[in-house]
């Protein structure tokens, strides 16, 4: 019996011993390592891969591979994109163009590369990837560009965009003064998702509330997320008196008889993440002053703006 014991054991200690020596036989491909390549897009996006671990992409179409063959003898090639728009929940579909024009994909990312990542290493937030787009329309109001989107897998980012006339402009024109913007739109998304999510998500309680203290103490009905009934809220200066910088527009159009079209508009406030990225947005590119003077008759804005920036200055994001 104790032989038989014996050999058991050395069965097992030699069936573990070959186990440890088995090798996979499919290594999952990681699509989002950046190669280097010919070209001065490659040579940027190589060079930022290997300074911050970041990828940045042109296209949705990260890359191909051969997969074997089907029952008919034709080859099996699977095309990997970037899943726009899903998550572990759900599905939300982003309206958005790509880019082939060759200088605007070249001014975005080096922009990006100078200005925008070295301040997202300094704050520990740096994404895992950037895909750089030609237009991102908004969800509320089809007609207006925005500067970026923050996705599942990646941030989308607008290299065309409406600036604060509403004037549609692209990257290869911009001021310094719009790059800098540009930049701080950028680093607001990243920055908001942080302090949504992260540790400082309690700390926003005391930013909401300011919100929340408004809405009760003028009874106006401006809770997160919802969608404004009330024809007054449609007008554009509403929002500040409601402690919004700004909100979504949605447009519906009515046949009429004898009329082309009818437009109403419908207004949704912010959501709470939304607000909070105004909010930084305005504090990392508009200087205080001139911030002050625009929104003089807005109290609650005022006490909002000047919240975030004591916020981030006290934790180091400023």
């Amino acid at each position: 019996m104790k032989n038989i014991v014996y050999l058991f054991i050395i069965l097992a200690f030699y069936a573990c011993s070959k186990e440890e020596e088995l090798t996979p036989t499919e290594v999952v491909k990681d699509w989002f390592v950046i190669y280097p390549g010919e070209g001065e897009w490659n040579e940027v996006a190589y060079q930022i891969y290997k300074d911050y671990g970041c990828s940045v992409f042109r296209t949705d179409t990260l890359g191909h591979e051969f997969r074997g063959f089907d029952s008919n003898g034709d080859s099996i090639i699977h095309y990997e994109t970037l899943k726009i728009g899903y998550s572990i929940e759900n599905y939300s579909e982003i309206d958005f163009t790509l880019c082939y024009n060759e200088e605007k994909l070249i001014n975005g990312i080096k922009l990006i590369k100078e200005k925008l990542l070295p301040e997202l290493k300094r704050l520990d937030i740096l994404p895992r990837s950037y895909l750089l787009v030609d237009t991102i329309k908004s969800t509320t109001d089809s007609t207006k560009c925005e500067y970026a989107r923050k996705d599942f897998e990646t941030t989308l980012v607008g290299l065309t965009i409406d600036d604060a006339t509403g004037e549609r402009k692209n990257i290869s024109d911009f001021t310094v003064q719009e790059q800098t913007v540009w930049i701080g739109k950028l680093m607001s998304i990243e920055l908001a998702k942080i302090l949504a999510e992260g540790n400082n998500a309690n700390s926003m309680e005391n930013f909401y509330a300011l919100q929340k203290a408004f809405a009760d103490e003028e009874g106006n009905i401006v809770a997160y997320g919802m969608k404004n009934t009330n024809p007054q809220y449609k007008y554009p200066n509403v929002p500040f008196s409601m402690g919004y910088l700004e909100w979504g527009a949605l447009k519906k159009t009515y046949p009429i008889p004898g009329i082309t079209s009818y437009f109403d508009l419908e207004c949704t406030n912010p959501s709470e993440e939304q607000d909070i990225q105004q909010f930084i947005s305005a504090v990392l590119t508009i200087p205080e002053e001139e911030f002050l003077e625009t929104y003089n008759d807005y109290p609650v804005i005022i006490e909002k703006y000047q919240w975030m920036k004591t916020f981030l200055q006290t934790h180091g994001y400023l």
